[in-house]
């Protein structure tokens, strides 16, 4: 049930481009959402804010970011209908307060006229004030209010500057009467042209008008931001930077993360053995040792390095530089046939492909949308990022690539995340060329202007990560844990090596027997190819449902006979017992390196998520797509893996 608004509060709408710093004067006028879900009968998120000025509560409504009230895509007509109030459950606003950016105010003010003639008292914010003085950029305020018949003023996040007079307009507004539309004179095309497409003309031209005298340059010199823009830009240094920026990103989760990965390992090492005491020998002492804290253990030591992933991205998209990648990728992306406007989509499912999948509802045509939606799990998500971190840590060699400060481990873990962009590139290529015929959208993007990232908004996404991860250790994996040490220890075994055998002999025939044995051993022949046995087989099954899981059933299934504890290398319990587990009957070493790249391969291109399939599905409006994204991914997944050990095997690696 949807909480209601706050009884006898006003409702503001915030409305706004994309990247105009929206969320920003979101966060200074009322902090962290209040409530963030979906529309009614919709997936585009909704976000409100709640904050009491002279007494008055008001409910600040966050709306998508959008170009124009004229909707083509699902988040311009969420927006609409708020403003009407054509949602039950979110009433019609009381106000409206437009951000602008005053960095290009022509092409922000196109929505603000619109927003005139929706009928309720508007307010203007021009964001980035800072930044238009920087660049030499002269605003006059009053006139423009007074030429648009509403309030504006200036909003500077850095300095907090206008977030108190907004508050004041937005309450004083919310009792007046609306503003009246700017005039337009709109006149029949002789050549046919849409109604949407006139009045978009007859608006700019308005909107120039306005503007004469208003709007002015101090100085028009290159500044530094500029020559930064051209480099980081450039077809070729651009790309080069950005190789580097990446490659040193990934470098330095190597370097940073090992000494907080060892004191986890270490804890928790501890705690099993403690347990292991404290509990006598028996069914229950092997489901807390064995099952829950294995499972646990072989995935919480993974969230130094999750948490500084997203640390790094959170700063890189704080000062800007992400908005560059996007411009330079964006060549990419139509060559292959996707729209420009995929990017912001695909660099989400980075992330995770959820969210990646949800942004894509922001392309107006649905070949592009579908397109996006159908290659978008194909980036690498952070549910994948602790198999890689766990198999090039232990079986891809300590050695630098090429250069000294490139670890060969880091060069790997990026050469995984390029596997998933230039699968995703040929798939797109293909289906643009085969089903998805058709033009494509034409992308314009606005770069923002460099600013030093917000070291709580950092701090934040970093904590949010490493949260959210341990969270499912604590829920979904100990769950997954359980049922697994069921599925390994039952039935009991009828026939155990003669004489009691050896630990591990004994405890590895039980496992052979057990309903997990027997499920992996129907899917041998499958993965045998792969370079795999029936145990990692398991694995792969269990991951299915959800890929976090593979390393809590990593750890379950190869908790088996005694391992060192103690370790000069300074490797994980789970990367110990890998190292440790033979073939059946054989002294064989079940992990090589061709194997650990079969198996990282494979993660990096199945589709091993229920509910990214299950949004899939919700999205497209059809259980065809999912049906589709999960067949053409799990067998590239198969042939990648193939193909990688058997090359690698045959390399001698």
């Amino acid at each position: 049930m949807r909480p209601a608004m706050t009884p006898g509060s006003l409702t503001v709408a915030l409305l706004g481009n994309p990247n105009v710093g929206k969320s920003t004067l979101f966060t200074a006028l009322a902090g962290i959402p209040t409530r963030v879900g979906n529309y009614p009968g919709v997936t585009v998120e909704e976000k409100i804010g709640r904050f009491t000025h002279h007494g008055q509560a008001i409910d600040l409504v966050d709306l998508p970011g959008t170009y124009s009230l004229v909707p083509q895509s699902p988040d311009e007509r969420v927006a609409v209908d708020v403003l009407r109030g054509a949602f039950a459950g979110v009433p019609r606003p009381d106000c409206i307060l437009v951000v602008a950016d005053a960095t290009n105010l022509a092409r922000n003010l196109f929505l603000a006229t619109q927003a005139l003639e929706v009928g309720l008292p508007v307010v203007v914010a021009l964001s980035l004030a800072d930044v238009a003085d920087r660049r030499g950029l002269r605003i006059d305020v009053p006139e423009l209010s007074r030429r648009l018949g509403c309030p504006v003023v200036r909003f500077a996040a850095p300095t907090g500057e206008g977030v108190g007079r907004i508050r004041d307009l937005v309450l004083t507004a919310s009792s007046g009467q609306p503003p009246r539309p700017l005039d337009l004179e709109r006149s029949p095309a002789p050549d046919g042209r849409p109604p949407a497409a006139i009045d978009a003309i007859a608006r700019y031209v308005a909107i120039e008008r306005l503007l004469e005298g208003v709007t002015g340059a101090v100085r028009v010199e290159t500044t530094a931001e500029d020559r930064i823009d051209a480099l980081l830009t450039h077809p070729v240094w651009g790309t080069l930077i950005f190789a580097g920026v990446m490659l040193g990103m990934f470098a330095a989760i190597f370097w940073l993360a090992p000494p907080l990965m060892d004191l986890i390992s270490s804890f928790m090492d501890g705690l099993s053995a403690l347990v292991a005491r404290m509990l006598p020998e028996g069914a229950v002492r092997s489901l807390v040792v064995d099952g829950i804290l294995a499972g646990v253990s072989s995935t919480a030591v993974f969230v130094p390095q999750i948490a500084l992933l997203f640390l790094f991205v959170a700063l890189l998209e704080g000062c800007g530089y992400l908005a560059r990648a996007a411009f330079l990728m964006d060549r990419l992306l139509v060559g292959v046939g996707l729209s420009g406007k995929s990017f912001i989509p695909l660099l989400s499912s980075f992330a995770c492909a959820i969210p990646g999948i949800m942004a894509a509802r922001t392309i107006e045509s649905r070949r592009d949308r579908l397109l996006t939606i159908l290659v978008a799990p194909l980036m690498s998500c952070s549910a994948r990022l602790p198999v890689y971190l766990l198999l090039c840590g232990a079986f891809v060699p300590d050695r630098a690539a090429g250069v000294p400060w490139l670890p060969l481990k880091a060069a790997v873990l990026a050469g995984l995340y390029a596997l998933g962009v230039v699968v995703a590139a040929a798939v797109a290529w293909v289906l643009s060329r085969t089903l998805f015929r058709g033009p494509q959208q034409p992308f314009v993007m606005e770069l923002p202007g460099w600013r030093w990232p917000r070291a709580g908004v950092v701090f934040e996404r970093s904590r949010e990560a490493a949260w959210s991860f341990l969270g499912n250790a604590g829920t979904l994996i100990v769950a997954l844990s359980i049922v697994l040490w069921a599925l390994g220890h039952y039935p009991k075994p009828a026939v155990l090596p003669a004489g009691g055998g050896e630990v591990a002999d004994v405890r590895g025939e039980a496992l052979r027997q057990s309903f997990l044995g027997r499920a992996g051993r129907l899917v041998e022949p499958l993965v045998k190819p792969l370079g795999w046995d029936w145990r990692i087989g398991c694995a792969a099954l269990a991951s299915f449902p959800a890929r976090e899981v593979v390393l809590a059933t990593l750890g379950v299934i190869y908790n088996l006979g005694d391992v060192d504890t103690e370790s000069a290398d300074g490797a994980t319990a789970l990367e110990r017992r890998l190292k440790s587990a033979r073939w059946d009957g054989t002294d064989r070493p079940v992990f090589t390196l061709p194997v650990a790249l079969s198996i990282m391969v494979f993660f990096a291109l199945c589709a091993q998520c229920a509910s990214t399939l299950v949004v899939i599905g919700r999205e497209t409006g059809s259980w065809i797509w999912p049906a589709v994204t999960f067949a053409y991914m799990t067998a590239l997944a198969w042939l990648g893996a193939f193909v990688v050990f058997q090359a690698g095997t045959w390399l001698g690696w």
